[in-house]
């Protein structure tokens, strides 16, 4: 997906010195792992949830599994 707008923009106005940075955004970081996809961060955001989700039921099949063999 092409971005509309650059990665990076500095605006410096000399005489009031007034600085102004803009950095692209890097997708979702969430414990130090990274997502980016080049969709919105929401889309990112989902993705994210989405891997926890999947987590989650997984531990809880393995618990019922372990708690059958009891």
């Amino acid at each position: 997906m092409n971005k509309a707008y650059a990665d990076s923009k500095t605006i410096t106005v000399d005489e009031g010195v007034v600085t102004v940075e803009q950095i692209a955004d890097d997708g979702v970081s969430v414990g130090g792992i990274n997502i980016d996809t080049d969709f919105p961060w929401f889309i990112d955001a989902l993705i994210v949830l989405l891997l926890v989700a999947l987590v989650y039921i997984g531990k809880k099949f393995i618990d019922k599994f372990f708690e059958k063999k009891k």
